[in-house]
């Protein structure tokens, strides 16, 4: 899978050890509850690998991009998901973002 990040307004790394796009390409491909201490941390795009890319599994997709950004990186939050794919079952993502307001206010 190809994860593409695109930033609108260009998030600061200040004070975390990884850029966002690599903590977002990190929760992506985790398998929500393949964490036992953090069973929540992941996605649960696992189970649409070898879907055809038909309506339903393109919703399904977005929203588990969508929930899996929310739910476990708090300083941005996803504006738009676009799905590429081919006959072959293999899909990308191209993530557009936004800097949270208040991210840092924790």
């Amino acid at each position: 899978m190809i994860i593409e990040i695109v930033a609108q307004d260009a998030p600061t790394d200040a004070g975390y050890i990884i850029p966002v796009e690599e903590e977002i390409r990190r929760v992506l491909i985790t398998r929500r509850g393949s964490i036992p201490m953090n069973p929540v941390y992941g996605s649960d795009l696992w189970r649409y690998r070898d879907r055809t890319l038909d309506g339903p599994t393109r919703l399904a997709i977005i929203s588990a991009v969508y929930d899996a950004i929310e739910r476990n990186i708090q300083r941005v939050v996803p504006t738009r998901v676009e799905i590429t794919g081919d006959s072959a079952g293999s899909f990308g993502l191209k993530i557009y973002l936004k800097e949270r307001e208040n991210a840092n206010a924790a």
